[in-house]
């Protein structure tokens, strides 16, 4: 069975955020109405052409969905969002600042016709205080929550590629929807939600804040190395490979020195007797241990990992990682069959025992709008109507 096979989401959605939001509610059943500026589209179908000519982005956060076209602006247009609404469990939305508030579609409008609605409002700061105006993406948020300073290398900050503010956001608003969907099961009440990018960017934090307000450490950038602990992180091997492998424990550490590196000695160093000091003289410690692995192949240090039981893995490229052995064993790259051919996609790396999930490709846009329409109770005439009136 499909967990949310019964529940209906609309969706006024742009970019990633709230499109990877509700695809993953897509992808655990739910009907995903994604209602589109009608000739334009979501924004993410126009940045490249990269899948026969649609965009990677709209590959990768559109599927599991229904496309309609509808103008918002128009009075018609809102009428069939009210239709729509009427018959919705949950809304989604991550318009620009005050934007469903001006066109009547906010949480308080549909709440006159539609009670026990869920509505879920994604945003970058929120919609009140003092940056409630402020428009915000991924890179913006990077930047914004402290990330682009702490990551890359000493000489250099660097973003982060995947678009991580927005995963984030995605990953809060579903988890908010099914805290939702659930309380209402349990009492009737629907709600209104609030999922910010930049408070769940700062709930993902961690430790950093923790360092920061007892030892009023800023994180400085080191590149592939850990800022907690060492040794950690990839080391080049003597045939231009990396082994990349993390030390968590005291026991690890000491299986490093004496079964790994066969460096005894290092235990008895009190530079590196715990892993305070040895992150304190981490550069002391760090360049040693990088020559160290830097005189053998990748092989001779992954066969006396393994054997030692620490923890390590090789650094991959994207297609290595698309054919990586483990990718095929979980069953994780799968194919959607379109009219213009094959579309392979990662799928749902979740694994029940009970539940199934949907996996239909990404529509055209408008592609549902007629049928739509016509489940909601209008003609052909009138849909036809709605159209020649550039509402649809």
């Amino acid at each position: 069975m499909l967990a949310l096979e019964d529940i209906t989401v609309v969706s006024l959605e742009s970019g990633i955020s709230a499109p990877l939001c509700t695809r993953l509610l897509g992808d655990f059943g739910a009907e995903v109405i994604k209602v589109e500026r009608p000739g334009v589209g979501d924004v993410n179908r126009h940045w490249d052409t990269a899948v026969y000519g649609d965009s990677s982005a709209h590959v990768w956060v559109d599927r599991n969905k229904l496309s309609v076209e509808l103008n918002l602006k128009a009075d018609a247009g809102r009428a069939v969002f009210r239709e729509l609404a009427a018959e919705a469990d949950v809304i989604v939305q991550n318009y620009s600042p005050g934007v469903v508030e001006r066109l009547g579609v906010g949480y308080e409008d549909v709440t006159e016709y539609n009670d026990d609605v869920i509505y879920l409002n994604i945003s970058g700061y929120g919609r009140d205080g003092p940056y409630e105006d402020r428009k915000a993406y991924d890179m913006v948020m990077q930047g914004e929550t402290g990330l682009i300073p702490m990551n890359g290398s000493p000489d250099a900050p660097a973003k982060i590629p995947l678009s991580i503010c927005d995963i984030n956001a995605a990953t809060y608003g579903t988890i908010s929807t099914l805290l939702a969907l659930f309380h209402r099961e349990r009492t009737g009440e629907g709600q209104e939600l609030d999922v910010t990018m930049f408070g769940g960017i700062l709930s993902w934090l961690g430790y950093f804040p923790h360092k920061y307000w007892h030892t009023d450490e800023i994180p400085e950038r080191i590149g592939m190395r850990h800022h907690l602990l060492t040794p950690y992180g990839p080391h080049e091997t003597a045939d231009d490979q990396s082994v990349n492998f993390a030390i968590l424990s005291e026991a690890h550490w000491e299986l490093l020195c004496t079964d790994v590196l066969e460096r005894p000695d290092l235990l008895e160093d009190e530079r590196f007797e715990t892993n305070e000091k040895r992150v304190e003289n981490r550069g002391m410690l760090e360049p040693l241990i990088e020559d160290l692995i830097a005189d053998y192949p990748r092989d001779y240090w992954a066969e006396r990992l393994a054997e030692a039981g620490i923890p390590w893995g090789d650094v991959n490229e994207l297609d290595d990682v698309l054919d990586h052995p483990q990718a095929d064993h979980l069953d994780l790259v799968k194919e959607f069959e379109t009219e213009d051919g094959p579309v392979p996609y990662v799928d749902t790396p979740i694994d029940s025992s009970e539940l199934e999930f949907a996996a239909e490709p990404m529509p055209d846009l408008g592609e549902d709008t007629e049928d739509v329409l016509a489940a909601l109770g209008y003609s052909s005439a009138e849909i036809e109507e709605l159209r020649d009136a550039d509402v649809i």
